[in-house]
């Protein structure tokens, strides 16, 4: 019975111990980081934007998404190192503009919230999801099954 007992808290615990473990074995980047802080603070504010009492906590985590994307903009996607030299620079710039394009769609969702049009900035907030997946597909290099 004791056996038994051991065996089951084993196989109860030995998913949660495989599935703990990190997908990486190296730290994340600065864009990385830049853009894990923009992924959590766009999570929550697709939740809360359509709420005219959330308004100001809203604007705060715009603010970190445009603090995140400024920020990212400065750095090189990972997938540059992984294309021809001669095509990294017009990569890079691409780059570049569609984070531009993306912190102007953050500008329009800043204003939004202020002028307290929560519909409109519920639909901005769709268009930058829009614009995220998008421009992953484009720019992000695709994670390598370890």
């Amino acid at each position: 019975m004791k056996k038994l007992h051991l065996l089951l808290a084993v196989m109860l615990i030995a998913p949660a111990i495989v599935f703990a473990q990190p997908k990486k074995d190296r730290p994340d980047t600065d864009i990385e980081k830049a853009m894990e802080m923009m992924s959590g603070a766009y999570r929550k504010l697709r939740r809360q934007v359509t709420d005219p009492a959330q308004n100001a906590a809203s604007l705060e985590l715009v603010a970190t998404i445009k603090a995140g994307a400024t920020e990212a903009r400065k750095h090189t996607p990972l997938k540059a190192a992984d294309l021809p030299e001669p095509e990294r620079a017009a990569f890079v710039e691409n780059y570049q503009k569609k984070m531009d394009e993306f912190l102007g769609t953050v500008g329009k969702l800043e204003d939004a919230l202020k002028a307290g049009n929560n519909d409109e900035a519920a639909r901005l907030v769709a268009e930058l999801g829009k614009i995220q997946k998008a421009d992953h597909k484009e720019f992000r290099r695709p994670e390598k099954d370890e």
